[in-house]
This record gives structure tokens, C-alpha cells and sequence, in this order.
């Protein structure tokens, strides 16, 4: 970890150790924040389960006395002989047991504020009796009520947006005529003032669902948050008290509810997040108002830094890598009296000390490569020169023709190329031009002894300005070690090649100077940079080329792909020179 921190720059270590610094602090603030949230919302969940918990276990009580007197009101025995035994009471005993009927079902209705009505319906008598009315039964009211239903679980049944308790006698299956069916019918405004009253002391609503019939008494509320609950409630349908957050018509709740096992019903608590958690959301806002305002102050202090240190120090980097790439065209003007004043100072004096060296450098280079010039222009092989003159001397003694002229016109334009001294550096087209005369005297030389392929230079490349002397040294390299010694079958090749912005020269011969061994001692004489070695020949030819060009280019040695001993001149495409 240590070795990866010291590869990392000064300014990022700064704000690194800035950060580690102000983290600890900006955490532990953020730990009490979420924990003081969490325990206010903590408390404000307990007490919304608490109050759904207490409403529910309310009604559930009252529902559950009311359902417990209904079934003592089925044992009467009024209730028993109108259903059963009207044959043998007289009228006078018949309006004796209905009256006293309307009187208890005047108790039932008078034991629970919920209670609208309390009846009872006798198919024996045609008649339905409440505290206040007798008259026939409805029918289609009697067979709505005369529903067998689990009273202890679930026992309300919801009929043309009323609500009912009934109580079939005795039980029988569904739709099959009792003897008497009770009833109480529950007041809907009532019950629903009443869920009102749960939630007077803040902004939410209540409501008593009862998902499996489809029916909800409350206030009118959008269908969006029940679609939201009810959804809550289908995606694990074992929960049987929690709070949940939903969002519904754009809008966040806080839902508590509790299932009741005895209405099997589901008590709905809801309330809007930004009225039950304003204030702490407040809170929140202003923790993060806070933590910006700290971030603000990071950000002022770390572009400080970057401002008094890092841009001096990164402009003083930039300054080396571009020496590094030989740019010594650089100075700075530091305003500033602190240490940075000292190290720009001694920087520009470095910058012009390494410009006055590298100038005497350059101009000792170019004066020990024009004298090596010179001494290669000097060097004219007496070999050469001696079967030259014999073979002039020699064609002198015949008549007068065309490879006299041919042979005079070479030789002097040879000699005239090589005594030239106004300038050091020539186009390639005249560079090529020479080499070709040298290699038309060599022809003339061996007589069609020497296979000559001479290819075309490419016309983008004619004007290049090259240093003198660089393919000519190489074709007389050529004859020298290997041509001369082949009594038949010698061949040369000069070829030119476009190839990657460059031009390649290559010159091959089948002289048989092909032992590996012997070009790797050759490349390796290329490749050293070694003042003292011998500046003739290839050598001579190869560091020229690389103090004009740079050392991309030059000459390499190969084998070629016929196994022949192939010298390359690489030269770039445009120069400007």
C-alpha cells in the first residue's frame, strides 16, 4: 500500500491526505445523523403501529360483544315459538312474543353505537320483526342475510353498500330456508365518523378494508393508495401488522395496518412522509446543507493548493519531459519570491548551459563529418583508377565508337561528381544518377560479365536533399567483396520501396559475402557509437546518414530472401533541408 501511495503525484497525495484527515469527522456526523433519523422514526412507526394496534383491538371488542349478544338473542324462546310453533299460540300470545322480541332487539340496537338496526326475519310467519317496525320480508334482503358465515373469522357481509351482521338458525348450507335468520345492520356514517376520530390529531385517514370482498369504509380517498396498500399486503399476505412507505398518485405515505383475525378485516392507518417527517427532513437538509458548505471549503482550500504549489510544480515537470525530448527553447518568468523563484531560476540557467554545449557538440560533429566527407571524396581507389585508365588506354588502340564515348562520358561525369566540393549535400536524383554511371563503367569493366537490375527511383523522392556519397559506397562495396571474385552467374539489385513514410534503398548481391557471423559483426559496427572506429565504407555512410536524419535512419544489414548479402538505406519521405 505504502509503495502504491509514493507512485501517486504530490497534489493528489495533498487531497488525499485532506480527505483522510476530514472523513473520520464528516462520517461520524453522518453515523449521528442516520442514527438520531432512525430512532425518531423509530418512535413515530411504534406509535402508528401502537394506534392501529388499539383501534383495531376496539373494535374487535365491540364487534365481538355484539356478535355474542345476537347469539343469546337466538335462544329465546319467543324467538323459538314464532318460528316453530305458531299453530298452537293464540293471536293474542303471538303480539305478546313479538313485542317482547322488539324490546330485546331494542337492546341489541341500543349496545353498540355502530348498531343502525336489529332485526330478525321468520319465513314461518312471513314477517321481520325490529325494535320499532313489523312487516313481511323482503326477499331479496332475506337471501342476501341467510348467507352461512364464519362469525368468529369473518362476519360481515357487505349487500347495496350496507353492512351486516348475520346470524342464520340453526346453520344450515347456504341458501336453504332456517327457521330465523338475526341481523344487525351496521351504520356506515357512524363507523366511518368514527375512523375519523382515530386520526383528528393529525393529517391522515383511516379506513376498515376487507380486501377479499372488495369493500373499504373510510374517508374518500384517491383509488391510488389503496391499489398501492393492497399491493403491500398481496406481495406477503402472512403479514398481520407492519408499516410500509408507498407512493401513490405522486405522493409518499407512511402506512401502518393490522389484519384482524376476528372481522377479518384490515385497519388502515396512513399519513403523508413530509407532514409526519417534516421536521426531521429539515434536519436533514440541514446536514447536507452543512456537508455541501464543507465541500465548498475543500474545494476552495485544495484549489489553493493547487494555485501556490501544484501548478508551479507541474509546470516545472512539463519544462523537464520537454528537455527530456530535446526542446531546450524554453525559459520561465517566476513572479513569485518563494522557493519556487530559486528552482525556475537555476532552471533557465541549466536550460541555457545545456543549449551551449549541445551548440559546441553539434558544431565539433559537424566539422569531424565534413573532413570524413572530404577524406572519402579523397579517397579515390587506385585499383580502381589503373583499370580504368588500362581499359581507356586500350580502346584507344581500335577505331573510334560508341562504347569509347560511352565509357569517356562515365568517367568523366564520375570523376566531376566526386571532385564537386561547393556543396555537401545533393539531390537523391543526382545521388542515383551518379551511382548509375558508376555501375555503366563497372559494366563496361567486366563486360556483361556482372548482371546489372537497376530499378526506377519513384518521382516524389527525386528532390530529397541527401548527403553525397551514399549509394555509390555501396554498390563499390558490392563489387569490391563479392563481384569481382564470381566468374559467372554475379548479379546486383538495386531496388527502391515505399514503405511506412519512408523510402528504402536496397542494394543485394549474390557475391556470396553471406556468412551470419560476419553481418552481425557488421550491424553491430552500425549500432556502436563509438568515436573511434573507422568512418569508411558503410560505417562512413550510416552515421552521416543518421547526423542529417536522426536515428530512424541509415543502413541495415541483412540476408536477403534469396540468401544474398542486401545493404538498406532508409531515408525519410520529406526533409528540411
Amino acid at each position: 500500500m505504502k509503495a502504491l501511495f509514493d507512485t501517486i503525484k504530490i497534489y493528489p497525495k495533498l487531497i488525499i491526505t485532506f480527505l483522510i484527515v476530514l472523513t473520520p469527522l464528516f462520517a461520524l456526523s453522518l453515523v449521528m445523523n442516520l442514527y438520531g433519523s432512525a430512532s425518531v422514526k423509530t418512535e413515530i412507526t411504534n406509535s402508528m403501529l401502537s394506534k392501529v394496534h388499539f383501534y383495531n383491538n376496539t373494535l374487535e371488542n365491540e364487534f365481538t360483544r355484539t356478535i355474542k349478544i345476537m347469539r343469546e338473542f337466538a335462544g329465546y324462546d319467543d324467538l323459538d315459538l314464532l318460528s316453530n310453533r305458531t299453530e298452537i299460540m293464540s293471536y293474542y300470545e303471538q303480539r305478546g312474543a313479538i313485542r317482547s322480541l322488539q324490546k330485546e332487539l331494542s337492546v341489541i340496537k341500543n349496545s353498540s353505537n355502530y348498531i343502525q338496526e336489529a332485526s330478525v326475519h321468520i319465513p314461518a310467519i312471513d314477517r321481520t320483526i325490529s325494535d320499532d317496525n313489523f312487516g313481511v320480508i323482503r326477499q331479496d334482503e332475506f337471501e342476501a342475510l341467510n348467507v352461512v358465515t364464519n362469525i368468529f373469522e369473518s362476519p360481515f357481509i357487505y349487500w347495496q353498500n350496507r353492512l351486516f351482521i348475520s346470524l342464520p338458525y340453526p346453520i344450515k348450507s347456504n341458501r336453504l330456508t332456517p327457521d330465523f335468520v338475526v341481523d344487525i345492520e351496521i351504520s356506515i356514517p357512524l363507523l366511518k365518523n368514527a375512523l375519523l376520530q382515530f386520526t383528528s390529531q393529525t393529517a391522515g385517514n383511516t379506513m376498515l378494508v376487507n380486501f377479499e370482498d372488495g369493500w373499504r369504509i373510510g374517508s374518500d380517498e384517491p383509488e391510488g393508495i389503496l391499489k398501492a396498500i393492497d399491493s403491500v399486503i398481496q406481495a406477503d399476505d402472512t403479514i398481520a401488522a407492519d408499516l410500509h412507505s408507498v407512493t401513490a398518485d405522486g405522493q409518499n405515505y407512511l402506512v401502518a395496518f393490522e389484519q384482524s383475525k376476528v372481522l377479518g378485516t384490515t385497519l388502515i392507518m396512513y399519513e403523508r412522509e413530509r407532514t409526519v417527517l417534516g421536521p426531521l427532513r429539515q434536519y436533514t437538509v440541514w446536514f447536507w446543507m452543512i456537508s455541501a458548505l464543507t465541500f465548498v471549503v475543500i474545494l476552495i482550500v485544495s484549489y489553493s493548493v493547487y494555485r501556490l504549489i501544484h501548478q508551479p510544480l507541474k509546470t516545472l515537470v512539463r519544462a523537464f519531459r520537454k528537455v527530456e525530448q530535446g526542446n531546450l527553447n524554453i525559459a520561465f518568468d517566476y513572479r513569485g519570491r518563494d522557493e519556487f523563484k530559486y528552482l525556475y531560476t537555476q532552471f533557465n540557467t541549466m536550460v541555457q548551459r545545456l543549449q551551449q554545449m549541445i551548440k559546441e557538440v553539434s558544431e565539433q560533429n559537424f566539422r569531424v563529418q565534413h573532413a570524413e566527407l572530404k577524406q572519402l571524396q579523397s579517397q579515390i581507389n587506385p585499383h580502381f583508377l589503373y583499370n580504368s585508365l588500362f581499359i581507356l588506354y586500350r580502346l584507344a588502340k581500335k577505331s573510334r565508337d560508341e562504347n569509347q564515348i560511352r565509357f569517356t562520358k562515365y568517367l568523366s561525369d564520375y570523376f566531376q561528381f566526386m571532385t564537386r566540393n561547393s556543396s555537401d549535400n545533393v539531390t537523391l536524383a543526382e545521388e542515383v544518377q551518379h551511382a548509375k554511371n558508376y555501375v555503366e563503367i563497372q559494366k563496361i569493366r567486366f563486360a556483361h560479365q556482372i548482371e546489372v537490375v537497376f530499378g526506377e527511383l519513384p518521382p516524389a523522392y527525386a528532390g530529397l536533399m541527401v548527403p553525397r556519397l551514399i549509394v555509390q559506397p555501396l554498390l563499390e562495396n558490392a563489387y569490391k567483396y563479392g563481384l569481382e571474385k564470381k566468374e559467372t552467374g554475379a548479379k546486383l539489385t538495386v531496388q527502391f520501396a515505399e514503405q511506412q513514410m519512408s523510402l528504402l534503398i536496397r542494394v543485394e548481391d549474390n557475391g556470396g559475402y553471406t556468412d551470419q557471423a560476419l553481418i552481425e559483426s557488421l550491424r553491430k559496427k552500425l549500432e556502436a557509437q563509438d568515436a573511434g572506429l573507422e568512418t569508411t565504407g558503410l560505417i562512413n555512410v550510416h552515421r552521416r546518414l543518421q547526423f542529417q536524419f536522426g536515428s530512424r535512419y541509415g543502413l541495415r544489414i541483412d540476408q536477403g530472401e534469396s540468401g544474398e548479402f542486401q545493404v538498406t538505406i532508409r531515408l525519410p519521405q520529406t526533409t528540411s533541408m
